[in-house]
């Protein structure tokens, strides 16, 4: 009986948590002339695309000139990216949490139960199906002949690209208590699988055997209570020129060149929303919805934008010479990156969740929480 009551406690602490932080109203809009036009290419929606769960990341995926994106009730669609027609359309049997993860020709998503499905990324096919030990809320990674899976329950898990077949799992060997509901996704580098976890530690492990070559604290648990030792590692690492970001909710934010295996710096802005880079600067959502800009290669805060505290701003993407981020009333914001004022705004449909996504530095895609998908271009 007592094991049954533990496990439900983090539930419950979560849900207290997620109200806590929610106290805070969100700030009212600020007036400003717009210094750019934004220009609506296309608009298109996803059956079933309607969803209010904040910790879901059905993200579109860009790859091979087509837009790849799934909805909650199990619809999977891959769009034309110049005018958003549907090219294919499968229905699932299931509830999909993560993904669509797209590369080497196959569609990957998960669903709640921890099933895991491969399609064809030319007809939407399904190629197989394979099942881990619980929910999928990360974006699956494809790399080389590999499929990685990172599921709730804080475990790796490696299948074969072709047959769905484990090949490897890495289970850490303690899970915190409590942690938030959400999952950062792992990336890849050469042989290399990069993975942040809920105890506020990024691992690095070998991609064929997941073997753990070397780990990095990016936060250390602090405070009296279970809520403020919560270090989760929810936001997704961002990895440019063989530097990884990583950063952890109540933690930091840390640089690491993965060559040398060695920290380039670390700041005290943390988030657990997301990150956004171009070649100068890291753009980080914070905890409190503040919008910093960091010179990449030192950390150093250049500008720091605070009028959309509490507005539950989505991770930051990097387009032209502005950066962008979404909001809980459907509000896009363009920034301009050099000095981090206004230069635009759009309203969606409703709430914006995940982050915008920038195809060839000049088409930002935006999905909301309604399944409507809408892409734009900058005129200036």
């Amino acid at each position: 009986m007592t094991r049954v009551i533990l496990l439900f406690i983090p539930i419950l602490f979560i849900g207290c948590s997620q109200i806590d932080k929610t106290v805070d109203p969100p700030t009212p809009l600020v007036d400003f002339t717009p210094s750019i036009e934004i220009k609506t290419l296309w608009s298109s929606h996803i059956k079933g695309g309607k969803y209010s769960k904040p910790y879901l990341k059905l993200a579109p995926t860009f790859y091979n000139e087509r837009l790849f994106i799934a909805s909650p009730t199990g619809v999977v669609q891959a769009l034309q990216l110049h005018d958003g027609k549907v090219i294919w359309q499968q229905e699932l049997n299931l509830s999909i949490s993560g993904g669509p993860g797209v590369a080497n020709e196959l569609v990957i998503v998960g669903s709640k139960k921890g099933e895991v499905i491969a399609l064809s990324a030319e007809n939407g096919t399904e190629i197989w199906r394979s099942n881990v030990t619980s929910e999928i809320l990360a974006k699956p990674l494809i790399s080389q002949d590999l499929v990685v899976i990172k599921t709730g329950d804080g475990k790796l898990f490696a299948l074969d690209s072709k047959t769905g077949k484990r090949i490897w799992v890495y289970e850490r060997n303690r899970m915190p208590l409590l942690s938030l509901r959400g999952i950062s996704s792992p990336i890849a580098k050469f042989d290399l699988v990069i993975a942040g976890f809920d105890n506020g530690k990024v691992a690095f492990l070998d991609l064929h055997e997941g073997n753990v070559l070397k780990e990095f604290a990016v936060a250390s648990p602090k405070g009296r209570t279970i809520i403020e030792r919560m270090v989760d590692i929810d936001a997704d690492p961002i990895l440019i020129d063989d530097i990884v970001y990583v950063s952890s909710y109540q933690g930091k934010t840390i640089a690491i060149d993965i060559i040398r295996g060695k920290l380039l710096w670390e700041s005290k802005i943390s988030s657990q929303t997301g990150l956004g880079i171009n070649l100068d600067y890291l753009y980080i959502s914070d905890e409190k919805s503040h919008l910093s800009a960091l010179e990449r290669f030192s950390g150093e805060v250049w500008w720091k934008q605070d009028k959309l505290a509490y507005r539950k701003i989505t991770a930051p993407a990097s387009i032209g010479n502005y950066v962008v981020v979404g909001d809980f009333a459907g509000y896009l914001h363009w920034i301009t990156q050099k000095n981090g004022q206004f230069a635009a705004r759009f309203q969606m449909n409703n709430p914006i969740i995940v982050p915008p996504l920038v195809i060839d530095n000049n088409m930002l895609i935006v999905y909301d929480t309604g399944g409507y998908i809408k892409a734009f271009s900058i005129i200036e």
